[in-house]
């Protein structure tokens, strides 16, 4: 996949470009995923095996140093129901000295490219807002659609392995 150049909506905003990410991105990221508000990011063995795993991308939107100043993360996996394939985007980031600025929405644009019927073909894109309103608000303005608010969770493992 050739990187995306993204063009910015005001002439004098900084420019930034949309990837795939690499394996020299792994501090970026983890930097990203604690901004998120995961306070312990990611190691670069995750991001490692992240980045290899066959149902899993990372896309990073980098500025003119082609430093990561975003990213999103889609998994997507077969899903019998569907009779095809599902995907999610399970993180989305945007480092707050740039947001406001297109880098979320291109980021998010990408995977609706990379879902799409010229690659993955996917019958359904989700992705967990939760309550923050203002992200909700810019999803639906992405064109997702809200479904409903039923995410459980099995928590026996959480905390027990690192």
């Amino acid at each position: 996949m050739q990187p995306t150049p993204t063009r910015n909506p005001a002439p004098d905003a900084p420019s930034f470009r949309i990837r795939r990410a690499r394996r020299g991105d792994a501090e970026s990221l983890a930097t990203l995923l604690r901004e998120m508000g995961y306070p312990h990011g990611s190691d670069a063995q995750t991001v490692h095996w992240v980045i290899s795993h066959p149902e899993i991308e990372i896309f990073v939107a980098a500025d003119a140093q082609d430093r990561p100043v975003g990213m999103v993360s889609l998994s997507h996996r077969p899903q019998l129901r569907l009779r095809g394939r599902i995907a999610t985007v399970d993180e989305l980031v945007v480092t707050e000295s740039w947001r406001r600025r297109g880098v979320g929405r291109a980021l998010i644009q990408q995977v609706i490219e990379r879902c799409g019927a010229r690659a993955l073909s996917v019958k359904r894109i989700e992705v967990s807002a939760y309550a923050q309103e203002p992200l909700q608000n810019f999803y639906a303005s992405c064109g997702f659609q809200f479904v409903d608010r039923t995410v459980m969770r099995y928590t026996e493992f959480e905390g027990q392995h690192g």
